[in-house]
Formats: C-alpha cells, sequence, structure tokens
C-alpha cells in the first residue's frame, strides 16, 4: 500500500496523494484577495500553481463561496481532471447549478456529482463519501464536506461545512474512529472591523467579541476523533483602510488549540497545525516545511506580507479607483430597475431595510434595500418607514459595482455599517439572503454565468479581471 501524503496547499486546499492518484480540494491557490478584493489569506500560499497541480487527478469543490470556488485559480488547473460536487437534491433550483455551471464554462468536461452520503470508489481500497451540510443551516445548503477512507484510514475534511446532530450522527454510524479531521477555525465576519465605529470602539467590540466555536465543538462531542487540523481561517487585511481588521476580525489555529486543550483535555485529541507546503501521513506524523508561525506576534509577520505584496495592493487600489465615476446617481437607477425586474421575490421570512449611502466627493445620495415577505426583496428611492441599517459605500467602489469589477453581494465587506437598532436574527437573515441572490446566482466577478445580471458586459468568463501579478511570486526566499 502506498502511503497516504497528506499536503497543505493554503486556506481550504489540501492535497491527498495515494494508490488512487491525487485529490486536490477548493483551489484558492493564489495569493489574490477575494470579497470585493478586500480580504487575503495569512500565512501566505507558497506553492507554486505548477507544484500543486503536479500529480492530481479528481478535484473536489464544496461550495460557491470565493475562497473556495476562485476563479483565477481554477483557471490554472487541468480541464481533464475529475470534478466531484455536491448534487443539492433537496433544493431544485437554479443556485444549485451554480457550481456546475461555472465548472462548464471555464471548460471543465469530467464532472461527477454526488447526493448525500453518495460515496464513490476511488480504486479498490479507496472510497470518497460526501458528507451534506446540515438541515439546520438552512441558508448554507450548497455547503458540504467529505470523508476519504484510505485502506482503513479516515480522513474527514468538514471545512466550513455546518453540522449538527443528524449529520454527525450518520458519519459517526457509517465511519466510527476518524484518524484526521480538517475544519474551519475561524470565519470572517463584518462584525466589528467593518462597523462605522472609532479605533477606540472597535478595539472595545473586539475585546468583548467571543468565538463559539460551534461546528468545532459539533465535531469534537459528536464524533470520535483522534486528531484536528484547523484551517480554513487564514484571512488578512493588507489594504490601510482594513488592516485593523486583522486584530478585530479573526481567531488563530493556536487560539483554537488552547480551546481543544483547555475544554476536552480527558479526549486526548491532538491538534495538527499545518502551514503551506506542511506534509502530513499516518505513519510519520507531521512534516513541518514552513517557518513556525509565532501566534502572539503574528501583525509582525502580515506586515512581512503586506510588504511582499504591497505592488499586486497598490495596482489593484489603483484598478479599482479607476472605474468611471460621471453620472453615478443615473446609472444607479437604471442598475437597481434592472436587478428588481429580475431579483427573485420569493422565500423571504424576514422584515429588514438597510439605508445604503454612496458617499465621496463625486456623489452623495442614498437607496433603501427592503425586504418583506410581502413584498420579497427591491431597492426603492423613497422609502419614508424604520430602518435597520445603514451601509456607507465609496463612490468610487461604488462606480466599480456599477461597472461590473465588483460583485453588490461581497460589498458589506469594503464597506462601512452602522446599527439603528439593536441586533436581532432577521438582520443576519438578510445579510444571507443577500449574499446568495442579489446578484442573480453568480458568485465570481470573474464568471458571470447568469448573463442578466450586467448585459452590457460581453465577455462572461474575465479569469484575470483584477489580478495583479508579481515578479518572482513564488520565491519562497522572503519568508
Amino acid at each position: 500500500m502506498d502511503k497516504l501524503i497528506i499536503t497543505y496547499v493554503t486556506h481550504a486546499c489540501i492535497k491527498l496523494n495515494g494508490s488512487f492518484g491525487g485529490l486536490l480540494t477548493d483551489p484558492w491557490i493564489l495569493n489574490e484577495p477575494i470579497y470585493a478584493f478586500t480580504t487575503w489569506k495569512f500565512p501566505a500560499a507558497i506553492m507554486s500553481p505548477e507544484e500543486v497541480v503536479k500529480d492530481i487527478d479528481y478535484l473536489y469543490l464544496s461550495h460557491p463561496h470565493e475562497d473556495h470556488l476562485h476563479i483565477p485559480s481554477l483557471n490554472l488547473l487541468p480541464r481533464h481532471l475529475k470534478i466531484i460536487l455536491p448534487e443539492y437534491a433537496d433544493y431544485p433550483c437554479l443556485r444549485a447549478q451554480t457550481v456546475e455551471r461555472t465548472f462548464r464554462e471555464l471548460g471543465f468536461h469530467n464532472i461527477i456529482k454526488l447526493q448525500p452520503f453518495a460515496t464513490l470508489q476511488l480504486d479498490a481500497d479507496t472510497t470518497f463519501t460526501l458528507i451534506p451540510a446540515a438541515k439546520t443551516k438552512y441558508w448554507d445548503w450548497e455547503n458540504s464536506g467529505f470523508m476519504l477512507n484510505y485502506h482503513g484510514q479516515k480522513i474527514l475534511n468538514m471545512n466550513d461545512c455546518p453540522s449538527d446532530k443528524e449529520v454527525y450522527d450518520k458519519v459517526d454510524n457509517l465511519f466510527g474512529e476518524i484518524d484526521l479531521a480538517f475544519v474551519q477555525y475561524s470565519g470572517v465576519s463584518m462584525f466589528p472591523g467593518c462597523f462605522r465605529m472609532t479605533m477606540d470602539e472597535i478595539r472595545d467590540a473586539s475585546t468583548r467579541r467571543k468565538h463559539s466555536w460551534t461546528q468545532q465543538r459539533n465535531m469534537i462531542e459528536m464524533l470520535k476523533v483522534k486528531r484536528i487540523a484547523p484551517f480554513a481561517g487564514d484571512f488578512a487585511w493588507l489594504d490601510d483602510s482594513l488592516y485593523h481588521c486583522n486584530w478585530s476580525n479573526r481567531a488563530t489555529p493556536k487560539l483554537f488549540e488552547d480551546f481543544v486543550k483547555d475544554n476536552y483535555p480527558e479526549k486526548n485529541i491532538d491538534v495538527v497545525i499545518m502551514y503551506p507546503t506542511d506534509t502530513w501521513s499516518l505513519e510519520g506524523g507531521l512534516q513541518r516545511n514552513h517557518p513556525e508561525i509565532d501566534w502572539n506576534n503574528y501583525l509582525t509577520l502580515i506586515d512581512k506580507v503586506r510588504d511582499k505584496f504591497k505592488d499586486k495592493v497598490t495596482n489593484l487600489r489603483k484598478w479599482l479607483d479607476s472605474a468611471p465615476i460621471d453620472n453615478l446617481q443615473e446609472r444607479t437607477k437604471i442598475y437597481l430597475a434592472h436587478l428588481n425586474k429580475w431579483l427573485t421575490k420569493w422565500n423571504l421570512d424576514f422584515n429588514v431595510n438597510v439605508k445604503v449611502v454612496i458617499e465621496g466627493k463625486h456623489a452623495n445620495f442614498a437607496f433603501f434595500m427592503c425586504a418583506s415577505p410581502e413584498k420579497g426583496f427591491h431597492f426603492e428611492w423613497n422609502y419614508q418607514g424604520a430602518i435597520d441599517q445603514s451601509l456607507y459605500i465609496k463612490d468610487t467602489l461604488w462606480a466599480a459595482v456599477l461597472d461590473g469589477r465588483v460583485l453588490l453581494t461581497n460589498i458589506q465587506w469594503a464597506s462601512q455599517q452602522e446599527e439603528h437598532v439593536p441586533f436581532r436574527i432577521e438582520i443576519a437573515r438578510f445579510w444571507f439572503w443577500f449574499e446568495n441572490h442579489v446578484d442573480l446566482n453568480n458568485r465570481n466577478i470573474q464568471a458571470l454565468v447568469d448573463r442578466a445580471l450586467h448585459p452590457h458586459i460581453q465577455e462572461r468568463l474575465r479569469p484575470n479581471l483584477g489580478v495583479f501579478n508579481i515578479a518572482n511570486e513564488w520565491d519562497k526566499s522572503w519568508l
């Protein structure tokens, strides 16, 4: 039997190589930002695309969030790969086909779709079983995970797939003891770094903010896991305007390790912290190939990453700020009227109203995003009712949205919010709906698979849009 070698590439991307060949997961492999071009990675990716795709036969894509379905990265992969995708049997709608449509637009043709808990035989002694998202996380039903059973070794990858007792009871009954489980240790949050506050207020809110570790607790308490590898939480903010998010909006793998040791000492779980290029095998354990990171002083190392990619950050900012700024309000009226025509109006179970303020030296106007079960989601110009939140967007950024450089669905990550009422769960539901529907099921600005969003844009696939290469990017000597 060949050893199963697991290589950590970056974020949620891992390579698994064994007798079946090679499997690559969720390839955000480039050092290019996501979420309206705001959010980078730390530690940075250091494996070149050529290294990543070597000896790969399968590609698994868990869900369509941009840090997993990353078009500039996907465009670098061989089109003959066998693509493993989740099938959403309980959700027969256009949104459920977004990932497959995107892959086919890119030219991938060998696509395998698996129903919840269906198993694919990779070779005589290796199976791949699709794990679905929990039904209790109704808004995140596109998510998924998998179990790889390799000659009796069991590797679970839940990335940021929401889980509950029903899902994990079935996983436990099917597989029993798990050798190594991957789970996201920290997601991104708009609060408090993306809120209109003073730095002192952000620091205070950040101090009071608690990490619930709900998904991680579920894994630890409901499954028999020998080892856990925390990953897919390695976010960083390199632009000056959002630099404070590095300390206000994130956790670290060290915090997760402390959480496990402090709360579950009796389980004797080994926390396997992996960095880009590190490998793990059952026989050899963790092989550290990346310099160790001091998580008590990680801001110093983020500054090193900023220096490495300063030309990328500068060129990206210039490009975003160069979108046409003329007649902004009139163009906005045309754009919002177009969206009102095409947006789905069904299945909203919340009442939320958000005022959107476009501000800057080129514009100063506002419109409203209104949602209710009776009227659905729609844009208004003269809404007179109560407001739950305000969203402040720079005029140059809004110009980039109108020009098709930035998706509207990601705009909250690059703007500032202000609360006018105490937070309630309906507000969260509003933003979940907004992220999934407002751009007509498109999930990446580089692949506009629904052509109704920006009908004036002729080139629907633009994998290099917003990508700025630098010399010697994969030279590791700077680490």
